[in-house]
C-alpha cells in the first residue's frame, strides 16, 4: 500500500500519557479498585485522628490514676491501632494489583505499535531512539508504579492535610501576646505555624534538589546503553572471538560503566545535599511545635493532654505536608520515566507518519513492476534509477553491480521498507513473498519453529520439515526438530543459510529475493540449492543479489543497476 504523509509526530504531553487507560474498556474495574484504594487510605486517616484524641486522654488519665478510664482507653488504643496497622497492607496488595492491570494495558500497547507497520524495523533503520525495548519493560513498569503511588499519596495527603488541619486548629485556640504595648491574638497559630514551617522545608528541598530530574533522566540512559552493550557481547561472542576483539568491548564495556558510574556519583553527591539540607532543618526546628504549645500549657487554657494532643496534630500535618519534601526524588525518577516514555511515544508517531515518495500498491496482474523508480540514501543521495522494470511469474533475475549502487536497496523499497526516493512499486495483490538476506533471523526455540518461521510451526508437519532439511542439505539435523536452543548460535553460518532456503521450500513463494543468501556456501551447495528451487518452485520468480559468476547460468535475466545508474 503507498503511504501517504500524515501530521508531524508529536510528543505527547504528561496527560496524554497518564490519562489513556482510565478512559479505556478497563476503566471501570480499575475505578473501583482506586475506590477501594482510597477508602481504605480515607478510613486509616480516621483512624489516626481517633488515635491522637485517645492518646491525649490517656494521659490525662494516666496523670490522674483513674483506671476506670484508662482500661477502655487503651483497649481504644489497640483497636484503632490495628486499623492503622492492617488497613495499608490490604491497601498494598490492591494497589499492586492495579498497577499489574495498568502496565498490562500499557504493555501491550507499546508493543502492538513496536511490532506493527514495521515500526521496529524504522527505528533501527534511521537510528531514531536507543533502547525501546528496555523502555517498554522497564520504563513503563517504572511509570505506571510511580505514578499510582504518586497520585493515591497526593490524594491521601491532602485529605490528611484538611483532616488534620481541621483539628489542629479547633485544638490550637488563639495564641496573645503583647508587642510594643499592642495586644496580639493570632486564632489557630498552630496551623500557621506548621504550614510555614512546610513551605520553607520544600523551599530548601527543590534548591538542593532541583538537578536530581536532569541527573536521573540521564542515569536511565546510561544504564541501558551499559545493558545493550553487554548484550552485544553475549550476541556476538564468536564474531568478536575470531577478531580477537575482547579487549576493544572491554574497553567499550568500561566506558559505558565509567558513564555510569560518573552518573550514579552524582545522584548521589546530590541526593546526600538534598538529605543532610532536610534532616539539618528538621532538627533545627525539633522543639518548634513543644514551644509553640507550651505557653497555652503555662497559662492553664490546656491540660497536658491536651498539649500531647496538640502537638501530635501538629505532627500530623507536617508529617502529611512532608510528601511533598519527601517525594520530592521520586517525583525526579517519575520525571525522567515520563520522558522517555515520551520520547517512545514520538518516535512511533514519527515512524507510523513517514512520509515516502515511493507509491508501493497491490495489482492485479501477476507482473512485479517498477516504473520511474529512483532510490536514495537516507541523506538523499541518489543511488540507482529503473525507468521500468518487470518481473514475471516463473522468471530469475540476476542483479548486479558494484557496492553501493543499491542492489540491496532495491530488495527493500519491493518490500516496502525502503522510504527514500520516489517512482511506483506493483505488487500482485495475492502473491507471496519471501526475502532472504545474507543472515537470515533464526529465533531460539525448537529446530521446527526456527524452519517454518514466519509461520507457526503447526501449519507444517514433521514429515514436510524434515523432508526440506533433505532438500536443503541440512539431513544432519532432520532428527532435531523438537530440540530446543539457541539456533543463532548453534548454527554456523553456511547452515543457517541452508535453514532459510529450507523455509523457502515450505512455504513456495510467489517472489523469492536471495540478497547473497548463499554467500557462505560452497559452490557445490549452491549450485545444488539453486537447482532445487528452481525444480521444486518452477512458477516461482527468483531475483538474486550475487556476485559470483556461477550464479549467471541459472538466471537468464539480468539487471545491470551501474549502466542504468549512469543512464
Amino acid at each position: 500500500m503507498s503511504r501517504t504523509p500524515s501530521p508531524a509526530a508529536e510528543r505527547p504531553s504528561i496527560i496524554g500519557l497518564l490519562l489513556p487507560y482510565w478512559r479505556s474498556a478497563d476503566r471501570w474495574k480499575a475505578l473501583t479498585l482506586l475506590a477501594v484504594i482510597l477508602t481504605i487510605s480515607f478510613t486509616t486517616i480516621y483512624a489516626h485522628i481517633a488515635l491522637n484524641d485517645v492518646h491525649g486522654k490517656t494521659t490525662d488519665a494516666l496523670i490522674k490514676l483513674d483506671w476506670s478510664h484508662i482500661k477502655p482507653l487503651l483497649l481504644l488504643t489497640f483497636g484503632y491501632g490495628l486499623i492503622t496497622v492492617l488497613m495499608p497492607i490490604t491497601s498494598t496488595i490492591v494497589q499492586d494489583y492495579l498497577q499489574l492491570r495498568w502496565r498490562t494495558w500499557m504493555t501491550r500497547g507499546l508493543l502492538d505499535r513496536w511490532t506493527s507497520r514495521l515500526t521496529y524495523y524504522k527505528i533501527e533503520r534511521d537510528d531514531l531512539l536507543s533502547n525501546a525495548d528496555q523502555r517498554i519493560a522497564e520504563d513503563t513498569r517504572e511509570f505506571v508504579d510511580s505514578s499510582l503511588n504518586l497520585f493515591i499519596k497526593l490524594v491521601t495527603v491532602v485529605a490528611g492535610v484538611i483532616s488534620y488541619t481541621v483539628v489542629l486548629w479547633s485544638l490550637s485556640g488563639t495564641l496573645e501576646f503583647t508587642v510594643m504595648g499592642v495586644d496580639v491574638a493570632i486564632p489557630g497559630y498552630m496551623v500557621f505555624a506548621a504550614y510555614l514551617y512546610s513551605i520553607a522545608h520544600l523551599a530548601v528541598t527543590h534548591w538542593l534538589g532541583k538537578q536530581l530530574i536532569g541527573l536521573n533522566n540521564h542515569k536511565q540512559t546510561v544504564e541501558a546503553d551499559l545493558r545493550f552493550t553487554g548484550m552485544q557481547l553475549r550476541e556476538n561472542a564468536e564474531q568478536i572471538a575470531f577478531y580477537k576483539g575482547g579487549a576493544r568491548e572491554g574497553g567499550r564495556l568500561q566506558a559505558r560503566f565509567t558513564r555510569v558510574r560518573d552518573n550514579t556519583l552524582q545522584v548521589l553527591i546530590r541526593t546526600f545535599k538534598v538529605m543532610f539540607g532536610q534532616s539539618t532543618f528538621s532538627h533545627v526546628f525539633s522543639l518548634l511545635p513543644t514551644l509553640l504549645a507550651l505557653p497555652l500549657l503555662l497559662q492553664g487554657k490546656i491540660s497536658y493532654g491536651d498539649m500531647i494532643k496538640l502537638i501530635g496534630a501538629y505532627a500530623m500535618v507536617t508529617s502529611s505536608l512532608s510528601f511533598f519534601q519527601q517525594a520530592y526524588q521520586q517525583y525526579a525518577q517519575w520525571m525522567a520515566w515520563t520522558n522517555r516514555l515520551r520520547d517512545l511515544h514520538w518516535t512511533f508517531n514519527k515512524a507510523e507518519s513517514q512520509a515516502t515518495h515511493i507509491s508501493v500498491t497491490q495489482t492485479q496482474s501477476s507482473t512485479l513492476r517498477c516504473q520511474q523508480l529512483t532510490l536514495q540514501s537516507p541523506t538523499h543521495h541518489s543511488l540507482t534509477k529503473l525507468s521500468d522494470w518487470q518481473v514475471a511469474p516463473g522468471e530469475r533475475w540476476l542483479v548486479r553491480g558494484p557496492s553501493g549502487c543499491g542492489k540491496s536497496t532495491l530488495l527493500r523499497a519491493c518490500a516496502g521498507l525502503w522510504p527514500y526516493g520516489n517512482g511506483s512499486i506493483e505488487t500482485p495483490a495475492n502473491a507471496q513473498s519471501m526475502f532472504l538476506p545474507q543472515k537470515s533471523y533464526i529465533p531460539a526455540g525448537t529446530l521446527k519453529a526456527a524452519l517454518c518461521y514466519p509461520s507457526d510451526p503447526d501449519q507444517f508437519s514433521d514429515a514436510q520439515c524434515r523432508q526440506a532439511l533433505t532438500d536443503c542439505a541440512l539431513e544432519s539435523r532432520a532428527d532435531s526438530l523438537t530440540t530446543n536452543d539457541r539456533w543463532q548460535h548453534v548454527l554456523s553460518g553456511g547452515e543457517q543459510q541452508r535453514l532459510a532456503i529450507g523455509r523457502v521450500l515450505l512455504h513456495k513463494p510467489d517472489f523469492i529475493f536471495l540478497d547473497e543468501a548463499t554467500s557462505a556456501l560452497d559452490p557445490a551447495t549452491e549450485q545444488r540449492l539453486y537447482q532445487t528451487l528452481i525444480t521444486q518452485l518452477p512458477d516461482s520468480a527468483i531475483i538474486s543479489v550475487a556476485h559470483r559468476k556461477s550464479l549467471e547460468d541459472f538466471h537468464p535475466h539480468h539487471l545491470d543497476l551501474a549502466r542504468r545508474a549512469d543512464a
